[in-house]
């Protein structure tokens, strides 16, 4: 019994699935994206909201003051506690920014293999399945993308 080298071709390493599988992929892809788009969203919006926040916060312990509520004493702690928040609601957009990213492009790199999937299946004719690759391709050129260049961002006005 001797042993046999197999080599094993690029082609062999393709994600290979079947149609229900490939499109379970693709759901599960977007809703992880959509959810973690959403939380980035959110967090992006509370760093842009802070000094709103501030300045309401501000307004609010100046008028409990003159009215008499506490003493110079909280109201100068309640001015450094609130300075204190709004560094932190800052902040937390690069820590939560961050994990949200990756998992975007976690939920796009199962798209990807979806798309793949799709690709590869004997069952589509040419022209889906060159569709198909093509979608995947241009996913993976977004993740490549906003994986190395962070500041992107697309307005609609």
């Amino acid at each position: 019994m001797g042993t046999e080298e197999r080599k094993i071709s690029l082609y062999d390493m393709l994600p290979v699935m079947d149609k229900e599988k490939a499109t379970k992929f693709l759901i599960y892809g977007l809703l992880v994206a959509i959810i973690f788009g959403t939380i980035l969203m959110i967090s992006k919006s509370i760093a842009d909201n802070a000094s709103i926040w501030l300045s309401l916060e501000i307004q609010q312990n100046e008028m409990n003051y003159m009215q008499g509520l506490y003493g110079y004493n909280d109201y100068i702690v309640k001015i450094e506690r609130a300075n204190l928040i709004r560094y932190w609601m800052e902040y937390q957009v690069i820590i939560v920014g961050n994990i949200a990213r990756i998992g975007v492009n976690v939920g796009l790199f199962f798209i990807v293999v979806g798309f793949l999937s799709f690709a590869l299946n004997d069952k589509f004719d040419e022209k889906s399945r060159r569709i198909y690759l093509i979608l995947a391709g241009a996913i993976l050129f977004v993740i490549m993308v906003t994986t190395f260049f962070s500041q992107i961002a697309v307005f609609v006005s």
